[in-house]
């Protein structure tokens, strides 16, 4: 059996060996490359910690006579750390520093108190008169020697201040280099960001798109954002220097992200601008709504207002996502638009809409719901496009018209489908023409029987619609012999099947009446809608348009019937379409369900087709041009500067639409200033020229007559809330007028 072992054969004396380490001398402390090798520093030298407890309230502050921290129980040296924290460093603060000499000159220098400033870390010892390092003396884990080195009390000097500065701080060299690093990056990145915004700035204006199809560095065309970069680029050094591969990964200002947040801000402040430009000033609310290419719903809203200077303007507001365009929906989103840019609904005198089934309506459309909140905020309507989409929308009210303007599309899109189709209907075109010259049935002459196409009628337009049905009368012996073809050479099964779905319903009672009903209608009203469509245009004979265009389409439905169905008769004829039997039972399946199948061929077409298309005509004209409306706009002439002053028709104008905004006294007042205002303002030679209420509300402010006038300025400032009429800038629109208006504060 073994000896037992010991514990203290586990251990082995520990032998104390003297290791020689590089000590600085104390007369030259500033440069430790210079430290001699020969001096040397003990281990035993060292404090050795003192076992017994420390008070922690009389604890050394002078870092020149405090011991070293290791030399405190290693129980207690957290809780000393954070007195001598809580304590903060030890800075005396004196006028007047012990001078000695420093530096291999051995210059007279001594400490200063702005070093306190400058480096919070630092201490000055006044027992030693030298620097020392607070966090160091605290936390420095380096070797033991090191800490003697710089620390201990017997050898701290004013050179040790120097020693520690450079170990801590960067000389004012390294400081001016970064700093003129930092200053140099600085510009770099807003010379980036400049081109950016500008690139962005350019596109915007000119209404292109920013992003490329494939962005790529490998891409011949990354888009026209980066291509315009690079283009500006190859012009600038200094742009090249900085854009796009020289630029930082981080920092090129390139991305989807950065191009969407710079154009938001674009937004935003135009949006501001617009803001402080209509100020305290009524407007009036244009808006439209259509889908993008990604099938959104998009809502723009524009406003219209008048300007301090007396200058109509039309600004684009905001474009808004809709989920539908119900008119709860868009009533609900116009609210929020409005008020996140401070703009108040019962500010609004106007509504202008695009005419949508969805947007127009007495009761539950968007005009309507609006009326509730600001019974101030009258519908108005532009004659030049929404009349002619209200008619349109009228006239589809009818079923069988519905049915023949899709199916007029659908014809015009398969024949037109593709050039090789197009010259066929040339070729046919030509092939009639000859055929008729020689029968003798058609004239020749200059200028005569030229080639034609087919015109697709629009959404929007109504006139585009009259030219396609007039196109397709023209064009229906050419357009059915093409169909033909299709039908029976078409290469596919569906070329075939459309091309034949599209002649017959081309060659059927239903379609041939229609198309002549259509004809007729249209072409009376198209004069009107024309003649609206100029730019000028003068309000009384505007006026006198609608009446004859009122009394022709009546004319032509308590006596237009005989004549049209022979010309229907007479067509069919030529073409060789079958004409029903005029008395005859006419049999449709919704008729015959509800048991209604005992009317006449004749009483059908005459009634629920050519009269109800008719009425439908009459019954929109009819609410847009009310009697109201017109003597409106006949007394709203009064005032225009190109004619004669007519002072009876403005006080009756005042008296019945602006009760509110002129008192009783103030109406007699008024018809007493106009009578000045007739024999100055038409002779003043700067006022005889004006054109339009807008030049002439200029000029009274421009020439000072508004302070002369102010009831005369205050009538012609009332169009500035779009409350009754606008006749402004050659832009003929007309509002639905109301007895009580609103005080105007002014």
């Amino acid at each position: 059996m073994s000896k037992k072992r010991t514990i203290d054969s586990f251990f082995k004396p520990k032998e104390v060996v003297n290791d020689p380490q590089p000590h600085p001398n104390n007369d030259n402390l500033v440069d430790m490359v210079d430290v001699e090798a020969n001096i040397t520093v003990e281990l035993e030298k060292i404090d050795v910690p003192n076992l017994e407890k420390v008070d922690i309230d009389s604890l050394i502050r002078d870092p020149g006579a405090r011991p070293s921290m290791l030399s405190y129980p290693s129980n207690q040296r957290d809780e000393i750390r954070r007195a001598y924290i809580k304590l903060g460093p030890y800075q005396l603060y004196k006028s007047k520093y012990p001078f000695s000499a420093t530096g291999p000159k051995g210059n007279m220098r001594s400490f200063q108190s702005a070093w306190f400033k400058t480096f919070w870390w630092l201490e000055y010892s006044e027992k030693n008169d030298a620097a020392f390092c607070f966090p160091c003396y605290l936390f420095n884990k380096k070797l033991l020697e090191e800490l003697a080195l710089i620390h201990l009390p017997q050898q701290g000097s004013i050179n040790g201040k120097k020693l520690i500065v450079e170990k801590n701080v960067l000389s004012s060299f390294m400081k001016n280099v970064i700093e003129k690093q930092i200053t140099q990056q600085v510009m770099d990145n807003r010379l980036r960001l400049k081109t950016s915004i500008e690139a962005i700035k350019w596109l915007t204006f000119q209404a292109c798109a920013l992003r490329g199809h494939d962005e790529r560095p490998s891409s011949r065309n990354q888009g026209n954002f980066l291509e315009l970069i690079k283009f500006v680029a190859s012009y600038n050094k200094d742009i090249d220097n900085v854009v796009l591969e020289n630029a930082p990964q981080n920092a090129k200002y390139t991305s989807p992200d950065i191009q969407k947040e710079i154009l938001h801000i674009y937004a935003t402040n135009v949006q501001a601008a617009i803001r402080d430009e209509i100020g305290m000033a009524k407007f009036c609310l244009i808006v439209d709504e259509s889908q993008d290419e990604s099938k959104k719903e998009q809502m723009a809203i524009v406003v219209r207002f008048v300007d301090q200077n007396g200058y109509v303007k039309e600004r684009f507001l905001d474009l808004v996502h809709v989920k539908d365009t119900t008119s709860l929906t868009l009533k609900n989103e116009i609210s929020s638009c409005l008020s996140f840019h401070r703009l108040d609904v019962q500010d609004i005198r106007g509504q202008g809409y695009d005419g949508a089934s969805n947007m127009h309506g007495e009761w539950n459309g968007l005009q309507a719901l609006f009326l509730k909140e600001c019974p101030y905020a009258d519908y108005i309507h532009c004659f030049t496009h929404q009349l002619q989409l209200a008619l349109v929308a009228a006239s589809k009210d009818v079923t069988e018209v519905h049915n023949f303007f899709k199916n007029l599309n659908f014809i015009v899109n398969v024949v037109c489908s593709s050039s090789k189709r197009n010259d066929q209907l040339q070729a046919a075109q030509i092939a009639e023409i000859s055929h008729l010259t020689e029968i003798g049935e058609l004239e020749t002459g200059k200028g005569a029987n030229q080639i034609q196409s087919l015109q697709r009628p629009g959404d929007t337009r109504w006139s585009s619609h009259f030219r396609s049905i007039c196109s397709l009368m023209r064009l229906f012996g050419p357009t059915c012999v093409v169909l033909n073809d299709i039908a029976t050479e078409g290469s596919t099964a569906s070329q075939r099947g459309n091309a034949r779905y599209a002649l017959t319903h081309a060659l059927s009672f239903d379609f041939v009446i229609v198309i002549h009903v259509m004809k007729e209608i249209m072409g009376i009203t198209d004069k009107l809608c024309q003649t609206l469509q100029q730019k000028s245009q003068d309000i009384v004979n505007a006026l006198t348009l609608v009446s004859t265009t009122k009394m022709l389409i009546q004319k032509l439905r308590d006596e237009g019937w005989e004549s049209l169905l022979a010309q229907v008769v007479s067509f069919c004829n030529y073409n060789s379409i079958l004409v029903p039997d005029m008395n005859g039972v006419y049999k449709d399946i919704i008729r015959s369900r509800h048991k209604k199948d005992n009317v006449t061929v004749e009483h059908h077409y005459r009634v629920d087709v050519f009269i109800a298309a008719v009425d439908s005509q009459l019954q929109e004209l009819n609410s847009k041009f009310n009697e109201s409306v017109t003597e409106l706009l006949r007394l709203s002439v009064a005032l225009d500067p190109k004619r004669s002053l007519n002072i009876d028709d403005i006080c009756k104008l005042v008296k019945t639409y602006y009760p509110v905004d002129f008192t009783e006294q103030e109406q007699i007042q008024l018809k007493l200033e106009l009578q000045h205002y007739n024999l100055d303002v038409p002779n003043n030679p700067q006022l005889k020229n004006a054109c339009t209420l807008s030049e002439l509300c200029r000029g009274l402010r421009e020439t000072g007559k508004s302070e002369i006038y102010p009831l005369v300025d205050r009538l012609i400032k009332v169009d500035e809330d779009f409350g009754s009429w606008i006749w402004i800038d050659d832009d003929f629109v007309v509002v639905g007028p109301r007895a009580k208006k609103k005080k105007l504060g002014r």
